[in-house]
């Protein structure tokens, strides 16, 4: 299957549909008990449904004619209780299954939501957020009914449809050859509105998929959105995926509507062929008049059932365009993975060293990184400059193995990231992205990622060993502010120094910072200066720099361009020598406040 997600994924073939519904079948094998129980109460619920005609037969033809009220009464209070008993079936039924889809749609949920965290971030560079948001959600809750109920459903119409032509054939055999008789063209009318209708299901599902990415996107966007007065050309594009979601959700809709009428037909005209044959048999003596009525309620027997079918095979196809989208991600191999015997090391060193490294994301594509070779020793601060898509950042992906190297290799402590484990690699390595991430919920709960198991004592004395408590204790609530989500009701500088605290508290060997190319005011970038100081004390630390204060500070300056190291060295010498460096700088370096990348 294609990993490509910028593909459209409508482009999956009918030959998945089999395959995809089966696997989504095994997440019901650890509820075969619960399922096996609900067949069972369909078949009691066939039986008493079958009864009825029986009944109506037999009191028509045994106690109507000779006027005996008293049998007649009796077969009537029997029919109630059939009645009622196949309502408390349906009400147990219907329980058990709610439960168990829920159960199995649970399952499936974690699944896919275990499986997506454990993707490379490839995957995620190459994915619309919103169409990873839709895998988990809609997509799963679209298998639900057909899933739990479509084999209590596929049972039930079976036993009903072959009971009920049985016993049409019991009470006359040429009344039932005219039914028989609609079966061959409904089977194949059936067979081309299932190929109208997946084609019809895939295309919409893809639409709505879309949808839920543009929403995601605008939303994350939003102030960009507004800031830049493109709130026009947003709710424009927004409407046009709407609009081809509706256009295709109506073809699919046309499929079924069209399907449905058919079946109709087919009851329409058996009911009238029935009335017309067997009317002439009833005056011919041939066939009781008990005997036309149970035949013409077991019509609705044979051709119920058959909607029903219809019905489900409605819920089918969108579970199908469903099951497949499932799967893909389901079948999503991370590129990066664990080998076996992979060491697992409690504390690391410190050493990095980037031996010829190589890396392109795609065969074809450019070197993102050419020949990269240096090395650093621990507790050094090396800052990572350079103009955008230099190489920077693919540099410290490579060292918490978000990537894997194409060529050459990446070595802590001597060992190549590839012989150690992934745990090994985030225990070790912390991580202070450039937007200063936060999860929705307290600044406790955030700082906690850190180090979960952290009293509320140990959080603050981590924010005071930082110099960060003064900023952090001022928040409206203190540490028990809501920060919103991804941070929002907090300031930039009020994120980034949550974000420095965590890295604290989780004690890694290397550090990661990729500086933000925001502005602070001066207080906070004097509060943040001191905590990146005392945080990266004794840690080997990389910092994507955007700021002359940190790059004045690093041991180290290595200089990308184009994939490769172009020089390396501290501030001043790099300056004096007049290359690269220098270039960067006279066109970066704007104010003494910082510096700011072109």
């Amino acid at each position: 299957m294609s990993q490509d997600w910028m593909l459209e994924e409508e482009l999956a073939r009918a030959r998945l549909a089999a395959s995809s519904l089966a696997r989504v079948g095994a997440f019901l094998a650890p509820y075969k008990r619960e399922v096996a129980a609900a067949l069972a109460m369909e078949v009691l619920w066939c039986l008493s449904h079958l009864a009825g005609p029986l009944l109506v037969q037999r009191g028509i033809d045994r106690y109507l004619g000779r006027a005996d009220l008293g049998a007649l009464a009796g077969l009537a209070a029997l029919y109630a209780l059939n009645t009622l008993g196949r309502a408390w079936l349906v009400g147990l039924e219907l329980k058990l299954l709610t439960g168990s889809g829920q159960r199995v749609v649970g399952d499936i949920r974690r699944a896919v939501f275990d499986h997506v965290q454990g993707l490379c971030m490839g995957f995620f560079d190459r994915t619309q957020q919103g169409r990873v948001i839709a895998r988990v959600d809609r997509d799963v809750d679209a298998l639900e009914r057909s899933l739990v109920w479509g084999p209590v459903t596929v049972l039930s119409a079976t036993l009903v449809l072959a009971f009920a032509l049985a016993a049409m054939a019991h009470y006359d055999a040429r009344l039932a050859l005219v039914v028989f008789a609609c079966v061959p063209t409904l089977v194949l009318s059936s067979e081309v509105f299932r190929r109208a209708g997946i084609a019809a299901y895939r295309r919409t599902r893809a639409d709505m998929s879309r949808v839920t990415a543009h929403y995601a996107e605008s939303i994350n966007g939003m102030r960009v959105i507004q800031a830049s007065g493109r709130e026009a050309e947003s709710v424009a594009a927004g409407r046009g995926l709407i609009q081809a979601v509706r256009t295709s959700a109506l073809n699919a809709v046309g499929v079924w509507s069209a399907y449905l009428p058919v079946v109709n037909l087919h009851y329409g005209l058996s009911g009238a062929a029935v009335l017309f044959w067997g009317g002439r048999l009833v005056l011919s003596g041939e066939l009781s008049v008990g005997a036309l009525v149970a035949f013409l309620m077991l019509l609705e027997h044979v051709f119920q059932p058959i909607e029903e079918l219809g019905d489900l095979y409605n819920e089918l196809l969108s579970a199908q365009a469903a099951a497949e989208r499932v799967f893909q991600v389901l079948d999503t191999e991370p590129t990066v993975r664990e080998r076996a015997g992979a060491r697992d090391v409690a504390a690391l060193g410190g050493r990095v060293e980037f031996d010829g490294v190589r890396l392109r994301y795609a065969a074809g594509a450019p070197w993102a990184l050419d020949g990269v070779s240096f090395a650093v020793e621990p507790g050094q601060t090396v800052a990572l400059v350079g103009h955008t898509g230099a190489g920077k950042s693919t540099v410290v992906s490579l060292l918490c193995r978000f990537y894997d190297v194409t060529e050459g290799a990446v070595r802590l402590d001597g060992v190549d990231v590839r012989e150690l484990t992934l745990a090994t690699l985030r225990r070790n390595i912390g991580v202070i992205p450039q937007d200063g991430f936060l999860f929705s919920g307290s600044v406790f709960e955030n700082l906690r990622f850190g180090r979960p198991e952290a009293s509320d004592a140990e959080l603050t004395d981590a924010a005071r060993a930082l110099g960060a408590h003064e900023l952090l204790s001022a928040l409206p609530q203190g540490y028990a502010t809501e920060v919103g989500e991804r941070g929002s009701r907090l300031s930039h500088g009020q994120r980034q120094a949550v974000c420095y605290v965590r890295a604290l508290l989780a004690e890694p060997r290397i550090l990661i910072l990729d500086e933000a190319t925001s502005s602070l005011d001066s207080a906070s970038e004097r509060t943040l200066q001191g905590a990146l100081r005392r945080l990266s004390a004794g840690r080997t630390t990389f910092v994507v720099a955007h700021r002359l204060s940190t790059i004045r500070t690093a041991d180290r300056i290595l200089v990308f361009s184009g994939g490769k190291v172009v020089e390396e060295g501290a501030h001043a010498a790099l300056l004096e020598r007049g290359g690269a460096y220098a270039r960067l700088h006279a066109d970066a370096f704007s104010t003494p406040a910082g510096w700011l990348e072109a």
